[in-house]
């Protein structure tokens, strides 16, 4: 460039002089009759002479001819100016000659199938009525192949032809040969030796190609993922002890012919390095000792940046618990090449204690603050607790009234308060719905519900809901108060009717109830439900009738006390933390004598990436006293999208004499899951499933027995979706049979709507 601005400052110089010294020039001071400007095909005339200062009736000056011929070399429109005059009856004519640079005119784009002619049109600079140079065909052919290499075509050539019309515009002609995608045959590693080949290549986002590259496009080589990569390959080798590891620059070999591309990293791996010594220099607000329990950095232990990363964050964690909100933990790292160790040592500065200021709620539009309020586990004036902050915007969440919520902080207006701002945004909390699905039980099963889960934005909920099938009428209507009065107790009431056909009876059940719970703890809660039924049982064929299971109207009144300890982090889509329940249901209190158990628990933990397992289990015990044996239709079914999936109550359990279902006493359930979140509120998942139902006075199959026994349990396997839709969560499955027996399908189709378990 600066080249460019030398020759043309020369060539500018050499042509006023010219000028001076011409005989066609005049003197100066002569009088201008007038001015043409000569030469110009695309640019108008008017647009030249409004840079050109020299007027009709002016003097003539050698300086302002010099100015005016700048001006004109700004626009960057021209490559020659010569300036003559010519003697007149009443003065000179003026006469500026110019020689216009070429435009780009029409720009042509052949051959190109595999890219857009827009995405290669955005990327070059010969664009229609740019000034044209031939730098830009270079540069432009340049760009091309590099895009078609991004997508994988690395063989792909570009020719430029252009031509020039009579307007001095040039027009330009790309004809592209792309040829076929180029794939990665090969990836291969030199020096590691620590390391195996499969382990480095788990950390590339480069892969070869593979069978399924004509689906998901992998194996095309593209230099800037491969530069990633190179780093992503260098963290891998940091988090175990490599420290001095160098990883150069990958070879690239082309097989033209073969149209495969090889890809050799070369890597210097260096030594090992472990901790040798840990200095913790803080003070009592937080002990060394109660860091050092926390952390995962330990003496003698492989050195690991990436676990060093996540220990300087849980140690400003433990001072944010203590009120110091700006805590500073700053690690210093001594490396002893010949002993192949770390001297680590950790420098806290604490800062100054601070308290809560002011709580500030943004986008609740219908949800009252109390709502919101009552969530917080930090209040304003108290001293700020970081673990505290973290657990009021879970509870927020798991409110599920809002799409997204943002918990910031920033400096109040004294310099020991934070200001806390809670920006939510509200989704729907009112539906009106109507679904339908298959079962080869229920055949079409038909639900329709009217809920408003946040009502009048009180967080109120109120459900009524209708779900039909070939064996089942169910009614219900519930309404809860989640927090009397912003306190921890909650209360609701409940009412339905309900009529299902259990294959050996049918029970038709009308009644109601309230319920009542306290939050005792951060995480535990105690509930107690009663809950009075009227039930008529029919169906029952002579033959199979016994005290408990027979025809007739019973009335069962129960109180049923829960005790609930739940740490899940989310309890729409959980990726971590414990359910344990523990419920018991004592009838009698008129009807019916009968108790029944019931011991569950869920664990969720992520396993690598984003994978999260689950663990589900349950075991449910009943029983009749007082001279009562346990009702029919208080008897446990299992088989289903909430318990043993693969299997439908026909399958499962003791049968009477024509093979169907009468249930069981007793109840054991086992559910391993591995869910991947595609998204927030989608998930896959595979799963194992092992669960049985047990029960004494009924003729027992042989896939079951009158009593526990680990030994006699079905299994399945299979896969599926949940996900979050307006209409609440629900969830596709199909369950194939482990230990199928006679007589019965392979597996089974299920569809689902609510929580998992």
């Amino acid at each position: 460039m600066a080249r460019k601005s030398y020759i043309f400052f020369v060539a500018l110089i050499a042509l006023v002089s010219l000028l001076m010294m011409s005989p066609a020039f005049a003197q100066e001071g002569e009088n201008i009759e007038s001015l043409k400007v000569m030469g110009n095909k695309r640019i108008d005339e008017s647009t030249i002479l409004y840079y050109i200062k020299s007027k009709p009736g002016t003097l003539l000056s050698k300086r302002q001819i010099r100015e005016d011929i700048e001006q004109m070399y700004s626009l960057g429109q021209f490559k020659d100016i010569r300036v003559e005059t010519h003697n007149e009856p009443n003065g000179l004519q003026v006469e500026f000659y110019v020689e216009e640079i070429a435009s780009v005119g029409n720009v042509e784009i052949l051959g190109n199938e595999k890219v857009d002619a827009n995405d290669i049109r955005e990327i070059i600079g010969l664009k229609r009525g740019a000034t044209f140079s031939e730098h830009l065909v270079l540069e432009s052919k340049e760009e091309i192949v590099r895009l078609y290499r991004e997508k994988g075509y690395f063989f792909a050539q570009a020719h430029i032809d252009t031509q020039s019309d009579t307007e001095n515009l040039v027009n330009i002609a790309i004809r592209i040969k792309e040829g076929e995608k180029v794939k990665i045959e090969k990836i291969r590693f030199s020096g590691n030796k620590a390391m195996p080949d499969k382990d480095l290549h788990a950390q590339l986002e480069t892969k070869e190609k593979s069978w399924t590259s004509f689906l998901d496009d992998s194996g095309v080589y593209q230099k800037d993922i491969l530069k990633l990569d190179l780093f992503r390959i260098e963290g891998f080798y940091h988090d175990r002890g490599y420290l001095r590891v160098k990883v150069l620059e990958p070879r690239i070999d082309i097989n033209q012919k073969a149209r495969q591309i090889h890809i050799t990293i070369p890597i210097e791996e260096g030594p090992q390095f472990r901790v040798k010594s840990m200095d913790i220099k803080g003070d009592d607000a937080v002990s060394p000792d109660e860091i050092q329990k926390n952390i995962r950095t330990k003496v003698g232990k492989v050195y690991n940046v990436s676990e060093l990363r996540q220990d300087i964050l849980t140690i400003t964690d433990l001072y944010a618990q203590k009120g110091y909100a700006y805590a500073d933990a700053n690690p210093i790292s001594k490396l002893n090449d010949a002993e192949r160790t770390v001297d680590l040592s950790v420098e806290v500065d604490k800062g100054k204690k601070v308290y809560v200021g002011n709580i500030e709620i943004l986008g609740n539009i219908k949800t009252k603050d109390n709502v919101i309020r009552r969530e917080f586990r930090v209040k304003e004036g108290e001293l700020f607790d970081g673990s505290k902050l973290k657990r009021s915007k879970q509870r927020i969440n798991n409110l599920n009234f809002f799409e997204d919520v943002k918990v910031d902080t920033h400096r109040g207006q004294d310099p020991d308060l934070i200001d806390i701002l809670t920006t939510v945004t509200e989704k729907p909390t009112g539906s009106f719905t109507i679904g339908a699905g298959f079962s080869s039980v229920e055949n079409l099963i038909f639900s329709t519900s009217i809920a408003q889960n946040n009502l009048f934005g009180g967080g109120q909920r109120l459900n009524l809901t209708a779900k039909l099938s070939s064996i089942r009428t169910d009614f219900n209507l519930s309404y809860t108060e989640p927090r009397v009065f912003d306190s921890d107790i909650s209360f609701g009431v409940d009412a339905f009717n309900q009529d299902q056909d259990l294959i050996s009876f049918d029970a038709q059940s009308t009644g109601g109830g309230f319920r009542l719970g306290k939050n005792v703890t951060e995480y535990d809660s105690v509930n107690l439900k009663y809950r009075f039924d009227n039930v008529e049982t029919s169906g029952v064929s002579a033959a199979d009738e016994t005290e408990f299971f027979k025809n007739g109207t019973r009335v069962t009144s129960r109180i049923a006390p829960t005790y609930v300890h739940d740490t899940r982090d989310n309890f729409l889509n959980p990726s971590k933390g414990w359910r344990h329940v523990v419920g018991f249901d004592f009838g009698g209190l008129g009807g019916v004598k009968f108790t029944k158990s019931q011991y569950e628990v869920t664990y969720y933990r992520p396993l690598f990436g984003k994978l999260v397992g689950a663990i589900h289990a349950r075991i449910n015990y009943a029983d009749g006293y007082g001279g009562d044996k346990l009702p029919a239709f208080e008897r446990f079914f299992m088989g289903g999208p909430t318990s043993l999936r693969g299997f439908t109550i026909e399958d499962v359990g003791p049968q009477n004499s024509d093979g169907n279902p009468t249930g069981g006493n007793q109840a054991l359930l086992l559910n391993l899951e591995a869910q991947y979140p595609f998204t927030k509120s989608f998930r896959g998942f595979l799963f194992y499933d092992r669960g049985n139902i047990y029960g004494g006075g009924i003729d027992s199959n042989d896939t079951t027995s009158s009593k526990f026994d680990l030994g006699k349990m079905r299994s399945s396997v299979g896969a599926g979706i949940r996900f979050i839709s307006p209409f609440g969560p629900l969830g596709f499955s199909y369950g194939i049979k482990l230990d199928r027996k006679s007589g019965e399908k392979s597996g089974e189709f299920h569809f689902s709507a609510g929580s998992a378990f």
